[in-house]
């Protein structure tokens, strides 16, 4: 019988991409991590909605040298996208800005390598 192990927690892969990133990055471009969507306090979370914060932006934005924005969602396993997400997704998709979403490390790295973001030489 073959043990089916859990899926990492999503925060566990989003920090696996970020040291991934840190790792591998391609020299000229810039990245950072949207932390929009965790629990926060009611107070935080106004506050932050009253900064200007959006929901549904993707989990990563990535520049490339050439000014192009790539947006990188991750989800855990099959988990869904809210309504915010595909409506940012869409949004993202009819502008021509290359939008993602990984549902695994893998993925994400994956996904990386096609947009040419990731050092190939180096192995994760």
């Amino acid at each position: 019988m073959r043990l089916k192990l859990p899926l990492p927690l999503e925060y566990e892969t989003h920090v696996s991409v970020a040291d991934a990133l840190r790792l591998a990055i391609v020299p000229g471009w810039l990245w950072t991590h949207f932390p929009a969507g965790e629990k926060r306090d009611v107070r935080t979370a106004a506050r932050l909605k009253r900064m200007g914060l959006n929901r549904g932006f993707a989990d990563f934005l990535l520049i490339d040298p050439s000014g192009l924005h790539h947006w990188l969602e991750l989800k855990r396993g099959k988990a869904s996208l809210t309504s915010d997400q595909e409506a940012f997704g869409e949004a993202m998709m009819e502008r021509g800005v290359p939008y993602a979403v990984a549902r695994s490390f893998e993925d994400a790295v994956d996904q990386l390598h096609v947009w040419r973001a990731l050092r190939p030489e180096v192995i994760l």
